[in-house]
């Protein structure tokens, strides 16, 4: 199309430059010019001189147009002149034309396009994930770094096509230097990739990245658990607690720490492993549910909830959780390993009171928010998961 354009273009330009009158034509308007010039003279609107000078004037481009043909040779020329322009105009548009044609192949062969497609998309507000996907692809194909191999790789995971994700993080770690900040949490998602690539179950792989993690380092929680599903599978339950347990004391994340107490009572039936051959790390808790009316609360997405454990006549918490509003519809732990005092924690106390809070999470205080809800005298270790009702 744009070649076509050049070409009509070209073609309607030269063609009203190159339009040119037969001599047989201007002879017959020269006449008709002498015959205008005498009847202005007899109707008195142009006098003798005025008329004799246009006459003059009309016979001089006569004689113009009588040399013309009676020097053929030098017509010639000039017509050979003009087949040299002809042809020079001809190459000028294959040269503008290679040169659009040439100019759009290279935005195109480079992936500008891909680019501003994408831009105008999310502009639009049309990205779907397949677009996403098909865009984070070409990025990591074009600029082979480390931060767009990471982003295939997590889109990868989302959208479940873990065997995808595996080769690209491992394209990722094998560009990242060792010792890197980013290394270990690079490697942790990496880990996680090849357990769920392998249908949730442990392989040589992935016990030698769990390792490499623990190794750098020891209390990375996310490792310690995946290392205690590995103990599990090769019948080493005592390991498996050992290690789900060192997990829920660096894993303050509730719905997490409850899913390991799970995983970790299935070991101890399975090996026969009672409290006293190892001790619980969780000896106190609260399960703690958050209620409130749709109608009168909506959750923004920069409010932050603490919530927290109270002695009687004190201050300071004996046990807190932060909560994002995404994490409120499943029970929150409160453990005696949530102390922010190491002297005083939950098991040293047989009464508390819950106390939830709203803050604003880019606040430097959180302590500084609203009191939205609480409950007294509680009992620690119930066995019931106790909801406390909220509201502004």
């Amino acid at each position: 199309m744009i070649t076509l354009s050049i070409f009509y273009l070209y073609r309607s330009v030269f063609q009203h430059l190159n339009q040119s009158f037969d001599s047989d034509e201007i002879q017959a308007f020269l006449n008709i010019r002498r015959t205008e010039i005498n009847e202005e003279q007899e109707a008195g609107r142009l006098t003798s001189n005025e008329s004799l000078q246009l006459l003059l004037d009309v016979d001089h481009e006569a004689n113009l147009l009588s040399l013309n043909s009676e020097y053929s040779p030098l017509l010639h020329r000039r017509f050979n002149m003009e087949l040299d322009v002809h042809l020079a105009r001809w190459v000028m548009l294959g040269v503008i034309v290679v040169t659009v044609l040439g100019s759009v192949s290279l935005y195109y062969k480079i992936g500008y396009s891909t680019e501003v497609s994408f831009t105008q998309d999310l502009q639009r507000q049309e990205l779907t994930p397949q677009k996403v996907s098909e865009f984070l692809h070409y990025r990591s194909q074009r600029y082979d770094r480390i931060e767009d191999w990471y982003y295939e790789a997590t889109d990868s995971l989302r959208a479940g096509k873990y065997q995808d994700a595996v080769v690209a993080f491992e394209t990722a770690i094998s560009k990242i230097p060792d010792g890197a900040e980013n290394r270990v949490s690079l490697l942790v998602e990496y880990a996680q990739a090849i357990f769920y690539a392998n249908g949730n179950q442990s392989s040589e792989t992935m016990l030698r990245v769990v390792n490499d993690i623990l190794r750098d380092s020891p209390t990375q929680a996310i490792a310690l658990g995946l290392k205690g599903v590995a103990e599990f599978d090769h019948k080493n339950y005592l390991g498996a607690v050992l290690a789900w347990q060192e997990a829920i004391r660096y894993n303050p994340n509730s719905t997490e720490r409850i899913a390991l107490l799970s995983a970790i009572n299935k070991a101890r039936d399975a090996g026969g492993i009672d409290y006293k051959k190892i001790a619980p790390i969780i000896t106190h808790q609260l399960a703690i549910q958050i209620e409130w009316d749709t109608n009168n609360i909506q959750w923004q997405s920069n409010d932050v909830l603490l919530v927290y454990a109270l002695a009687k006549g004190e201050k300071m918490p004996v046990a807190i959780q932060r909560v994002h509003p995404e994490d409120l519809k499943k029970p929150i732990l409160l453990t005696n390993l949530d102390a922010l005092m190491p002297t005083m924690t939950l098991a040293e106390i047989e009464k508390v009171d819950l106390v939830v809070k709203l803050s604003n999470i880019n606040d430097n205080d959180l302590t500084k928010g609203q009191i939205i809800g609480i409950k007294e005298g509680l009992f620690v270790n119930s066995k019931e998961i106790i909801g406390i009702k909220v509201s502004l």
